[in-house]
């Protein structure tokens, strides 16, 4: 991910949840991964993001979501993301993603297919892993 992550012209939901779609296409269409992406926001800002790269890098664990917060813990110095919310693609994140969300203390999990129909997956679950 490059140094500075590009904000939204205006933070809403949709917004947020359309960057994670616009990574998660990129990706595809580069061959570094299935079409999955993630951001996580903090304050109205993103924070962090991610999209996966299974592919590219040879690693089964990439997944969008474990990248984006990768990447803001990285930024922000921190593995506590206590205060944030990642909005991520595609349906409910699998269990590795979900628990690795419940890891970060993420506030809460926002995911959709579409950035105008986004479903609130509420408080990170441990999936017991």
């Amino acid at each position: 991910m490059a140094d500075s992550i590009k904000q939204p012209a205006a933070a809403s939901p949709a917004a947020f949840m359309q960057r994670a779609l616009d990574l998660a296409a990129a990706t595809e269409r580069a061959g570094r991964g299935n079409a999955y992406g993630a951001v996580i926001v903090r304050s109205g800002k993103i924070i962090g993001e991610g999209a996966n790269t299974i592919y590219a890098d040879n690693d089964p664990t990439a997944h969008g979501e474990v990248e984006a917060i990768k990447d803001a813990c990285r930024r922000i110095g921190s593995n506590d993301l206590s205060g944030a919310v990642i909005y991520t693609n595609g349906g409910a994140p699998c269990p590795m993603c979900a628990t690795a969300c419940h890891w970060a203390n993420l506030d809460r999990i926002y995911h959709a297919l579409r950035a105008d129909d986004i479903t609130d997956g509420g408080v990170p679950a441990y999936g017991k892993c």
